[in-house]
């Protein structure tokens, strides 16, 4: 997939793919207006969003009511020197009438999460002038 880049005004990025667009701003602290998620905002979303995407369909497949579903990610600085180092962990909250069988079978579909599976192949970075 192809991800175009334009600068905006102030410290506000869009970035265009397919028939969508993401707009990004910085924190104020930044320079920015924090009227937008920072860049790292987004990544860090994308992963509880696939895991309860991966889980929604999950339920939708064998015709479980995803009312009271809860997905909450925590991310944790493991380093003080390294800031970059993180424990992610995220919190699964099943409905209430979610057949017990099922727990650790939803659970096997939210580690199916593609966000999670190209981090953890440790995705190698290019960056080029052209």
């Amino acid at each position: 997939m192809k991800i175009e880049v334009n600068l905006l005004e102030g410290q506000q990025l869009k970035a265009s793919f397919g028939e969508h667009e993401i707009i990004s701003d910085q924190s104020i602290t930044a320079g920015g207006k924090a009227e937008q998620p920072e860049p790292f905002d987004y990544f860090l979303a994308s992963m509880p969003l696939c895991a309860a995407f991966y889980m929604r369909k999950f339920c939708q497949q064998r015709d479980i009511s995803t009312e009271g579903l809860k997905v909450v990610q925590n991310n944790i600085n493991l380093c003080e020197d390294n800031h970059y180092k993180k424990k992610i962990t995220i919190e699964v909250t099943l409905p209430e009438n979610f057949p017990k069988k099922y727990n650790k079978a939803i659970l096997a579909a939210a580690n199916t999460c593609t966000v999670k599976k190209v981090i953890q192949a440790l995705p190698e970075f290019d960056i080029n002038i052209v």
